[in-house]
């Protein structure tokens, strides 16, 4: 059954834009002494995006080997004092760590620990700040290099990550960039070499300062707040294991172009403004949770949008809301749980709208198994989580191919793809599991058409589902978050809106938590209330 709503087309403009978006301070402490090069061309592409990067002060740092764990802290009465922060503390700080061997990259010095765990600090007792490391170390090894210089990457890239647990439960959130090839950040290969490299990227070309300005600038938005810990590959797709075809002889200076791929995606917009004016968004689960979040930010960044789900009540209003913002809306039944429906969703969408540019499939259905199995349980979750979205993606990148769409598709999956959380998700994590997979390997087959795929693997989030957990196993939930709470469905709509615009063209196959830190592992202490271990002889 279709139920098709449109709402009146209003034409929006630049000068709106949804507030995730905006950046937490257009002041960027831009810190590149951990980089023999790039600084420079980083700093001018931010500029062009509207912030304002500026060199750390380079006065004596103030000694912070002795400083309190605040991580430990139970309450904010234990914090410094935010009185005492100077109204200069900057609430967006980049860090530089280039020193990749096998890109041609200088030796780079390392980070200044003292100097960025002290900007950490201030941040965290103002409560408010971002934390971004732009790094070529993916932790690979490459014959014929110095295994030691990737040993002092290495550290400071695990230093960095602790730096950021601790400061998580403070309102600072902190994450890492992995650029990839990139000359214009100081990358240096012989054209044999470089062409020889391309060869097994996803995305046929090296990454642009731009391409890390725009990751850098949503980073340091207020949407990514739900984002601790996380690694975002600006590289086009080179940790996804694409095996080449390679010729015999030596490679020419530039693999040959893909005949079929469409022309490249236009630059990022500044940071204020709606950036997907234009666009044309299907969001599949867009009545409740995530999928209402993310219908209403991608309306608000200037898209319109193609809205889908089972409820056409709950659709109406998402819709009205929508036309509120001055976008376009339409509404279409479908049961995702339903093959036959599904299959027809991709092109009911396109009919309906006169056409798609993105994908959202944010759909999901938490079914528990049980100890011997509950067929009909089974069938539902892997129908919902997977095998409906494979449906509503094959129709939709085979149109984009055709019609040389640089289309973009972007899947709900979870934390329970890759951990176990609670007893009885062996069908929900599995299919979530499949539909990360099903990306990264969509990925690349879709590149040399210009079509991107990529995920988000929300945590715990205040939606119906994730009312699915008691109040006991809340806390014991949080317990386990650097944050030190819930998510809010808005703050994974901030990140699923940045994968689907052109901030994310060198993103692709990408997976990313936005759990709060709940995937670096054990890393949150013992909340007030849990016992301590007695001592020894005590009674």
């Amino acid at each position: 059954m279709t139920h098709v709503h449109s709402t009146a087309t209003r034409p929006g403009t630049a000068a709106g834009g949804d507030p995730l978006r905006a950046p937490i301070s257009t002041r960027v402490v831009l810190d590149a002494s951990g980089a023999e090069g790039g600084g420079a061309a980083l700093s001018a592409a931010l500029g062009a995006l509207g912030l304002a990067p500026e060199a750390p002060d380079t006065s004596d740092a103030p000694d912070t080997s002795q400083a309190p764990d605040i991580s430990q802290a139970p309450d904010a009465s234990d914090a410094p004092d935010a009185s005492d922060v100077s109204t200069d503390t900057p609430a967006a700080y980049c860090a530089l760590l280039l020193g990749e061997e096998a890109y041609g990259a200088g030796r780079s010095a390392g980070l200044d620990r003292q100097r960025v765990r002290a900007a950490a600090l201030a941040m965290a007792a103002a409560g408010r700040g971002r934390l971004v490391l732009v790094t070529d170390a993916t932790g690979g090894t490459h014959a014929g290099t110095d295994p030691d210089r990737y040993a002092r990457l290495a550290a400071d890239r695990a230093w960095w990550q602790h730096l950021v647990t601790e400061v998580a439960g403070r309102g600072v959130t902190g994450n890492t960039l992995v650029t990839g090839y990139s000359p214009d950040l100081g990358h240096r290969l012989s054209p044999a070499a470089e062409a020889g490299l391309l060869r097994y990227l996803v995305q046929r070309r090296p990454t642009t300062a731009a391409d890390v300005a725009a990751t850098v600038a949503f980073l340091a938005s207020e949407g990514c707040s739900y984002l601790v810990g996380e690694t975002i590959p600006v590289d086009g797709g080179a940790g996804l294991g694409q095996i080449p075809s390679l010729p015999a002889g030596t490679p020419a200076a530039a693999p040959a172009p893909r005949r079929s791929a469409p022309q490249e995606q236009p630059p990022p917009e500044p940071v204020t403004g709606q950036d997907l004016l234009g666009q044309k968004v299907l969001v599949a689960g867009a009545s409740s949770g995530i999928g209402r979040a993310a219908a209403l930010h991608l309306a608000g960044r200037g898209a319109d949008v193609v809205l889908a789900a089972r409820r056409t009540q709950a659709l109406e209003e998402v819709a009205a809301e929508i036309e509120a913002l001055g976008r376009q809306a339409w509404t279409l039944r479908c049961d995702l749980s339903d093959a036959e429906d599904a299959a027809t969703l991709g092109e009911r969408a396109w009919k309906a709208a006169d056409g798609v540019t993105t994908l959202l499939y944010a759909a999901g259905h938490l079914g528990f198994s049980a100890v011997g199995g509950d067929p009909a349980s089974a069938a539902r979750t892997f129908a919902v989580n997977l095998h409906s979205f494979v449906a509503v993606t094959e129709y939709l990148t085979a149109r984009w191919r055709d019609e040389k769409v640089p289309g973009a598709v972007v899947g709900v999956s979870s934390v329970s793809s890759t951990l176990s959380p609670v007893a009885g998700l062996e069908y929900y994590g599995a299919s979530k599991a499949a539909m990360a997979q099903y990306i990264r390997c969509l990925a690349v087959s879709v590149a040399r058409y210009g079509i991107r795929a990529n995920c988000v693997a929300p945590g715990i989030i205040e939606t119906p589902m994730g009312d699915a957990a008691g109040p006991d196993h809340r806390r014991g939930w949080i317990s386990r978050i650097p944050a030190g709470r819930v998510g809010d469905p808005r703050e994974v709509a901030a990140v699923l809106g940045y994968l689907l615009s052109g901030s994310a063209s060198r993103v692709t196959g990408a997976v990313l938590r936005a759990d709060g830190g709940f995937g670096l592992g054990d890393v949150a202490p013992l909340r007030p209330g849990f016992p301590e271990a007695a001592e020894v002889g005590s009674r």
